[in-house]
């Protein structure tokens, strides 16, 4: 290298801070050994001699200006006749006699770089370890008296009690949940903690984890250590030796008998039980728990076996399960439930850390697939239920997070729909006539598999118009159906309990209301209020009749007559009218209107 140039390698044995002071005139009062074995022992006496002729000025600004600076950075000249990159920190500044001292630190900014690189990675590695255990982790700092209480999962922190020692010590035993001889080893437990004891062991029987649900054999393990080179803190980790005899006794009995084999996660019998069992357990306590019954599906997976093969397919379904399980980790339950759906109910999380967690889990999904399969387009429909706000028990929330996965795969799929009163309206309140989500809440396959079974019975003369319309009315709860025929869009065809009998729907002749037929004659209007200003009679129309919400579709017949069928919606919980269903019943439309225009059938 040659002299003067800036150094920016990394040498391991390059010390990575010095201490000095300096004098009013910047010369070196005092400086320890790894400040000379740096800058060497012949430097110069001033160090504005050894900072790069830029970095002079603002230096010296540094020196000459009080505590409220604390550090600048400059490039220094060290022994090798290079210039290093140094932070200086102003540690203090004192007199002596008449002159001003100012206590200086320097750190190499490329080493200290490196050693916080390689620190990195050691609490990374730390963290790994304690996101896999099972124990608990306390701290006890004495400056604050917090105790806190936590572990780490999916790594990040989970605090579980965070509070004073004293309240933490009067609320236990106040609660019952430390009693008799433990009470003894608990105060004990209290003091080592309090008074930093260098290392101590405490076995207690408690329901103090479990917040007295349930006793437990405890072990805690602590001891003290310097936080910051002056003041001592408290740390340990918190076993229940029982937790791990009872794992290992549910696990030898999980295998086959409560695992699906295909994915190593519960089966939908046993996740189904295990979660109504947590759920029973929280509606007799009465106590406000934060747990969310959710249901997922892969979206369109049958094409994935059609395009990429099986043994894609059933990595898919595997690696969904992998990172579904990882995601929840140890707060809650996860299992299959179908060929590509899934439930998992999630505890002692709040909305927004849900929000968090399916947002990472589905994009770390979809790069991870994507690196086996580049063509492949990952994406999954989730559906949510929240315990004691939507319901408190297990079929109730079922039926909801069902109905919410309906919902996300009726807005276009890949999302997660969190169930929401305001939004969704009273969704289980009944399922035939008030809900506009569709009975049984069929899925897009199922709808178009039963539009080409109505269209080939229709076709084949084996089911009549009064048949299909009321197969419509009942499979996709659509309240009303209305066919109309001619130059005055004569009404032909008429189901449902309209309150006005059906005539004629002569006013989308209007050539402004025609215009809002798309080019495939489909016209869908969610709410009939955005007719009121530009068709004021066809809005007194609708509304006379109880409809809220419809959707028109036009085509020509055999005969060379306009027809148009009407699919509506009564009442106040309004329809939005979705690409699959529109693309369905336009398929049923035009099977029907060949049909009814070719050979008008009863």
């Amino acid at each position: 290298m040659r002299r003067y140039e800036l150094d920016t390698s990394y040498e391991a044995n390059m010390p990575n801070e010095v201490e000095f002071t300096l004098d009013s005139r910047y010369v070196v009062k005092i400086g320890d050994v790894r400040f000379y074995n740096l800058m060497g022992e012949t430097m110069l006496s001033a160090f504005n001699g050894l900072v790069h002729p830029d970095d002079v000025t603002s230096f010296e600004q540094f020196v000459n200006a009080d505590m409220s600076v604390q550090y600048c950075i400059v490039r220094c000249l060290i022994k090798n006749g290079s210039y290093r990159w140094m932070l200086l920190l102003k540690k203090r500044i004192y007199d002596v006699g008449s002159d001003r001292m100012v206590e200086l630190v320097a750190q190499d900014i490329i080493v200290i770089s490196n050693d916080f690189d390689l620190y990195y990675h050691r609490v990374r590695k730390y963290r790994a370890i304690m996101n896999v255990i099972d124990e608990k982790i306390f701290e006890y700092d004495p400056r604050t008296r917090l105790l806190t209480i936590y572990c780490y999962r999916n790594n990040r922190s989970e605090i579980f009690e965070r509070t004073g020692l004293n309240e933490w010590k009067e609320s236990c035993i106040s609660k019952g949940y430390v009693e008799g001889d433990d009470v003894i080893q608990f105060d004990a437990l209290c003091t080592a903690i309090a008074s930093g004891m260098n290392n101590f062991i405490v076995k207690l029987t408690s329901s103090i984890m479990s917040k007295g649900e349930r006793t437990d054999s405890l072990v805690f393990r602590g001891q003290s250590l310097l936080a910051d080179g002056e003041n001592r803190i408290t740390v340990g980790v918190i076993s229940e030796p029982d937790k791990r005899t009872r794992v290992v006794q549910d696990y030898v009995g999980v295998d086959e008998a409560k695992l699906d084999l295909a994915t190593g996660i519960y089966n939908k019998k046993a996740v189904t039980d295990m979660i109504t069992e947590d759920i029973n357990k929280a509606s007799v306590s009465g106590k406000d728990s934060q747990m969310f019954l959710m249901i997922l599906d892969i979206d369109n997976f049958k094409s994935v076996n059609d395009s990429y093969g099986h043994y894609f397919g059933d990595e898919v379904i595997k690696a969904f399960a992998d990172a579904l399980k990882l995601s929840v980790g140890g707060r809650g339950l996860v299992g299959r439930i179908g060929g590509d759906e899934f439930m998992a109910l999630i505890k002692d999380v709040t909305i927004e850390d849900l929000r968090i967690m399916l947002k990472s889990m589905r994009k770390g999904l979809k790069v991870s697939l994507a690196q086996k399969q580049p063509e492949y387009l990952f994406s999954t429909s989730i559906g949510i239920a929240q315990f004691g706000k939507d319901g408190s028990d297990f079929e109730t929330l079922f039926k909801i997070a069902d109905a919410a996965l309906y919902i996300a795969k009726e807005k276009g799929k890949d999302r997660y729909i969190i169930y929401d009163y305001s939004k969704h309206g009273d969704i289980l309140a009944d399922m035939k006539h008030d809900i506009a989500f569709g009975s049984g809440f069929m899925k897009p396959m199922a709808k178009y598999e039963l539009a080409a079974d109505i269209v080939m019975k229709v076709s084949m003369g084996r089911m009549s118009v009064k048949d299909v319309l009321s197969e419509l009315t009942d499979k996709l709860n659509i309240h009303g159906i209305s066919i109309y025929r001619g130059q005055d869009m004569e009404c032909i065809y008429s189901t449902g309990h309209y309150k006005i009998n059906v005539k004629d729907a002569a006013y989308i002749n209007d050539n402004n209301f025609e215009s809002h037929f798309d080019e495939y004659g489909v016209n869908r209007v969610n709410n009939i209020a955005s007719l009121t200003i530009d068709f004021p009679e066809a809005f007194r129309k609708l509304r006379d009749n109880n409809i809220c919400s419809f959707l028109q579709m036009k085509a020509d017949g055999v005969d060379k007559l306009e027809y148009m069928v009407e699919f509506d919606i009564f009442g106040i919980n309004r329809r939005k009218w979705s690409d699959t269903d529109v693309a369905m019943l336009r398929i049923v439309v035009l099977g029907l209107i060949n049909a009814i225009s070719g050979r008008l059938t009863d």
